[in-house]
């Protein structure tokens, strides 16, 4: 039996990053809070796990449905 590693070249990638805690640098999995604003704008509520800073980050959404960080 021969085992054959398929590659996901053709899935599309993220079009948003995930964000550091501007504090201690750590990498942030998830918003605490989303405040839906408007249909095109999104508050990000951020509590740093590692060292509890926290912060809001915006984030817009285009007709085409990507995110731009704002």
């Amino acid at each position: 039996m021969t085992l054959r590693c398929a590659t996901l070249s053709s899935v599309p990638q993220p079009r948003f990053r995930l964000p550091h805690c501007p504090e201690c640098g750590d990498m942030l999995l998830a918003p605490m809070l989303a405040q839906h604003v408007s249909p095109q704008l999104v508050h990000n509520h951020w509590v740093c796990e590692s060292c509890g800073h926290t912060f809001r980050k915006e984030f817009s959404v285009t007709a085409e449905d990507d995110l731009v960080d704002a």
